[in-house]
């Protein structure tokens, strides 16, 4: 294992280890489950950086998302949580149709470094390298981890009695679309910036 991950690995289980105890101590069951969730995630890409050898940027890309979302779900500003808080009032149509939420704002972060960390997966596996349909799998992939991922939520909701903060159908409309955004742009990040 390279030095810099080896370093990253250690942060992030110290940092993981301790907010999922946190969260088990005050019976926050759902975000005990996306921690483990997000630990078991984040090892399988360090195991996997053996075969891939992604940037160590893309890592770090993705270990800041892992730290964003553990605090959207346990920090709280003025008694909303991160999650719930409305970064920039953008457009505003009523109820959970409010653009742009922290919890918006991280999943476009999350899918932007996921798209990247696919991008160089993809990269390994297919013939074309340098061509347009690397990015736009690469694109299709990480939305297609999103979609897991918002049947995980549909999952916390029904077994860890979550639904009021995961929300609605707008919330996870919105949650698509910017995980789409997200997407796209770390594709095309991976390909013109981390791609040398």
């Amino acid at each position: 294992m390279k030095k810099g991950v080896k370093i990253l690995s250690w942060l992030m289980a110290l940092f993981l280890i301790s907010f999922l105890s946190y969260f088990l101590i005050n019976h926050n069951y759902e975000f005990s489950g996306y921690g483990l969730v997000v630990g078991f995630l984040f090892f399988i890409i360090v195991w996997s950086d053996k075969y891939y050898h992604f940037p160590l940027t893309a890592l770090w890309i993705f270990a800041i998302w892992v730290v964003m979302h553990m605090l959207g779900g346990s920090v709280y500003l003025g008694g909303v949580r991160l999650y719930d808080l409305v970064l920039f009032n953008i457009f505003n149509g009523g109820g959970e149709f409010v653009i742009l939420k922290y919890d918006q704002f991280v999943h476009a972060y999350c899918y932007f470094a996921i798209s990247i960390l696919v991008y160089f997966m993809l990269k390994k596996h297919m013939k074309l390298r340098q061509t347009k349909t690397l990015v736009i799998f690469a694109i299709l992939a990480a939305i297609g981890v999103g979609l897991l991922n918002e049947v995980i939520e549909f999952f916390m909701v029904v077994f860890a009695d979550a639904a009021e903060a995961v929300g609605g159908y707008y919330n996870t409309a919105l949650d698509l679309v910017f995980n789409l955004i997200g997407g796209i742009i770390g594709a095309f990040f991976a390909k013109t910036v981390l791609d040398k």
